[in-house]
């Protein structure tokens, strides 16, 4: 499921209220500048993780070993594949 813009503004808004109300932070910037950055930044993960999430499919499909998609096995298969993914990214650095 994508993540439409509104849905992006609503939990960024969410996130500065959280964040407004969390003892010891202060903002130092326009609300509406890291509100806007919040909002961009969940945009970029979202396709950061589609992207991902098509090539834990790629990755499963291609194997040697056949399993239906669909089924309880493949979802699981791309689970570990897609944890290895997001593995390898946070070892990188990125």
């Amino acid at each position: 499921m994508a993540l439409s813009r509104e849905r992006a503004n609503d939990l960024s808004h969410r996130i500065l209220d959280g964040l407004r109300k969390t003892p010891g932070v202060e903002l130092t910037a326009d609300a509406e500048f890291a509100r806007n950055r919040i909002a961009t930044a969940l945009q970029k993960w979202e396709r950061e993780s589609e992207l991902l999430s098509a090539e834990a499919r790629k990755r499963v499909l291609d194997r040697a070993r056949r399993v239906p998609e669909g089924s309880r096995a493949f979802d699981q298969l791309v689970s570990e594949e897609l944890r290895r993914l997001w593995d390898e990214r946070a070892a990188r650095g990125e």
